[in-house]
């Protein structure tokens, strides 16, 4: 009797594309794509200047190389998407592609020489000379020879216009000379109209003041259009069915370490870390897709996205001008106020933040027209508080994990809670606006893990999710937090859930504590212990100040 084969092998399963932005390496080599090709049709046949804005690593490159290999008339490419079989008529346009990631802007020198280079290097391919050391009249020439050679208008792809902006925002004398360049070099693009078939330029962030949203005002910004919203990054559909398999083999290495993991749970702890941005008045959120596929990679969640570049301008400007602090827990702002930098000198930090994926919106008000913004999910806001406890709380300050975790296994918390006061106490109070219990509970995470620990947090139990959990060598720490409420009240969930529960008989003592942060005071008001035996029995309390 032969053995039956299994319907499925996971040696099978596509590769992911990480760090592909080439569409052709993706369709060529069967990697997983999320067709979006519908979307570059929909653009190419109803109008013909676009702009987006999209947090980097969001797909944006990728999308202007399947625009690129569209406009050149690579139909057979695409035999495996649904444009492919659309009625799309497929002609040839010459393509004038420009990433702005790839072209030196150390200094405005640096900026015009390389923009000059680029230009003469796309001229050369196509045996075409522009001989001028000007790039608008560089760029005007070069579009309209293009125009003239192959009898057809041309298709221009710009992409992350705005990095020799934003890789200067620290020193705002480069930024401005760098801003007034693309002013002058994208004002040429209105002038060549009648020679352009279509306009598609991407950015992080709205420079009202490039002329690219002022002389060129017939671009449409598509950027909060609810059509458009699912057009970069990936939609639940979109996710359950083109990861499936990678989902499916994940649940099933986890349940081989022990209990039963069903495949909703790695759904949902994928959904937890990377989902959350919504980028109109619709209610469609899409998942990071830089994370997304790195979490598929390595089977574990950890800020990705967040770790491909830390936000050091953001984090400036933070320092710069406190008093525009913004809530992290969520603020509010119009539409113009989310898509418009007119100042580089003092940046709106709500649509810095909006702008470059920090913040998302978490509601629409259609009576006053305005977003409710706030972090979008576990790895911005536990990453971006890591940073602000680095930039604003000095851990060097705080004692060390040896001396806490002495005092912890003598289950002595006192020297813990003090040192997580006084680094609260260090940051500036505009940190604390409007801060919700999350907000409190990250930093807590972010001092403990600066403490040298490795804390887990919102621990999923049959009963609910325990805020907190620490543990030393032989003592398994439970921590519940409550804002402006009380560390009995606190205490009495812990065992009204019985969140030490999943942690008995494991031979190691466990101490609940239930602890309350006061806003008024932005610190920790007061908490209460217990140690318990291994079996969860109460064997004393814990209070404030001993061992000290």
């Amino acid at each position: 009797m032969k053995k039956r084969t299994p319907p499925y092998s996971f040696s099978q399963m596509k590769k992911l594309p990480i760090g592909v932005q080439s569409i052709r390496e993706i369709l060529e080599e069967d990697q997983v794509y999320i067709d979006k090709t519908m979307f570059a049709k929909d653009l190419i046949t109803t109008g013909k200047h676009y702009f987006i804005s999209r947090p980097r690593r969001f797909g944006k490159s990728l999308f202007i190389n399947t625009l690129e290999e569209i406009f050149k008339g690579n139909k057979e490419l695409f035999k495996d998407c649904k444009i492919y079989e659309s009625g799309y008529d497929w002609q040839k346009y010459p393509v004038l592609y420009l990433d702005f990631s790839k072209i030196a802007s150390r200094t405005p020198d640096h900026l015009e020489t390389a923009l000059q280079v680029r230009l003469e290097i796309i001229a050369k391919e196509h045996d075409i000379s522009i001989v001028t050391t000007d790039i608008q009249v560089a760029l005007d020439t070069l579009v309209v020879r293009l125009s003239n050679k192959y009898r057809k208008k041309v298709a221009v792809l710009i992409d992350e216009y705005d990095k020799p902006i934003i890789d200067h925002l620290e020193d705002l004398d480069v930024a401005r000379k760098n801003r007034d360049i693309l002013k002058d070099f994208f004002g040429t693009i209105k002038s060549l109209d009648k020679h352009l078939k279509f306009t598609f330029i991407t950015g992080i962030s709205k420079f009202s003041r490039v002329s690219l949203f002022s002389a060129l005002n017939n671009l449409n910004d598509i950027t909060m259009e609810p059509k458009y919203a699912g057009m970069m990054g990936y939609t639940e559909e979109e996710l359950r069915a083109s990861f499936r398999d990678h989902i499916q083999k994940i649940a099933q290495e986890r349940s081989q370490l022990g209990n039963l993991v069903p495949e909703e749970k790695v759904i949902d702890e994928v959904r937890n870390w990377y989902n959350g941005y919504r980028f109109s008045e619709g209610k469609l959120c899409v998942y990071n897709p830089f994370s997304t596929l790195k979490f598929m990679q390595s089977k574990k969640p950890k800020t990705y996205w967040y770790s491909t570049g830390t936000p050091s301008f953001l984090i400036h400007q933070l320092k710069e001008h406190l008093e525009s602090m913004v809530s992290l827990d969520g603020t509010t702002a119009t539409e113009e106020e989310l898509m418009d930098i007119s100042s580089l000198e003092q940046i709106n930090l709500e649509a810095l933040m909006y702008q470059t994926g920090y913040f998302t919106i978490k509601d629409y008000n259609s009576i006053s027209n305005r977003y409710l913004l706030g972090l979008p999910n576990e790895e911005v806001r536990s990453a971006f508080i890591n940073s602000l406890v680095k930039n604003f709380a000095p851990i060097t300050k705080l004692r060390s994990s040896r001396e806490c975790v002495e005092a912890l296994e003598k289950h002595q918390p006192s020297l813990l809670f003090n040192q997580i006061e006084i680094g609260l106490s260090s940051f500036a109070y505009q940190v604390f606006v409007d801060a919700k219990e999350r907000t409190y509970q990250a930093m807590l995470l972010s001092m403990l893990h600066g403490m040298g620990f490795n804390p887990l947090s919102e621990r999923s139990i049959n009963t609910g999710r325990i805020d907190v959990i620490l543990e030393v060598p032989k003592t398994t720490y439970i921590l519940e937090l409550k804002l402006d409420g009380s560390a009995d009240k606190a205490l009495k969930q812990i065992h009204e859930k019985q969140y030490f529960k999943p942690y008995t008989h494991k031979g190691k003592h466990i101490v609940i504590i239930g602890a309350n942060f006061s806003s008024e005071a932005r610190n920790v008001s007061e908490w209460k212990g217990e140690l318990l035996s291994e079996s969860g029995e109460k064997i004393r309390e814990l209070f404030p100040g001993e061992g000290e």
